[in-house]
């Protein structure tokens, strides 16, 4: 799938639990080309993945981060920890697709707050590198979520249009 083809905005908002305040919207460019083979897991696997994903910067140590993707049929839910940390995820992802086709849950929201809450919220703690290896990984397990449920909603929305036809 290649940029140009790609046509939604991918709007980007979080939670800074250290400052304790939201930020965004950050509007992300679609960049699917360093994330193909964790986009080809996602979509072999039917609706949940786990696995690591390696951080590499030049002069730096890498780092191993464990991360987790659920495809819930109307959104996706991301993890990412650092492997070996004691307590819960440092990021916790959520893909909500741009409104279309799929309609969302109107408990989605209180699952997702719910959800957090269960695991404490995000984990702050961890160095400055760990916050920059971490941000990268973040926003490529966020691109290859995004471009696995946009293959999937484009193969169920075919899939809909042959049982019509």
């Amino acid at each position: 799938m290649s940029e140009t083809a790609f046509r939604r905005r991918i709007e980007l908002h979080g939670w800074d639990p250290e400052a304790f305040g939201w930020h965004g919207p950050d509007e992300l460019a679609f960049r699917p080309a360093g994330c193909r083979g964790l986009i080809r897991k996602l979509l072999d696997l039917p609706g949940s993945w786990h696995g690591m994903l390696r951080a590499k910067v030049a002069g730096e140590p890498s780092l191993s981060f464990r991360a987790s993707f659920h495809n819930l049929a109307d959104a996706g839910l991301g993890t990412i920890d650092l492997d070996g940390s004691p307590g819960g995820p440092m990021q916790i992802i959520l893909v909500v697709p741009f409104p279309g086709p799929t309609r969302l849950r109107p408990e989605l929201a209180f699952e997702f707050a719910s959800f957090v809450r269960f695991l404490e919220g995000p984990e702050t703690t961890g160095t400055e590198l760990v916050r920059v290896h971490l941000s990268q990984q973040a926003e490529k397990l966020t691109m290859a979520m995004v471009a696995c449920m946009t293959r999937l909603e484009r193969g169920a929305l075919a899939a809909e249009r042959e049982r019509a036809a």
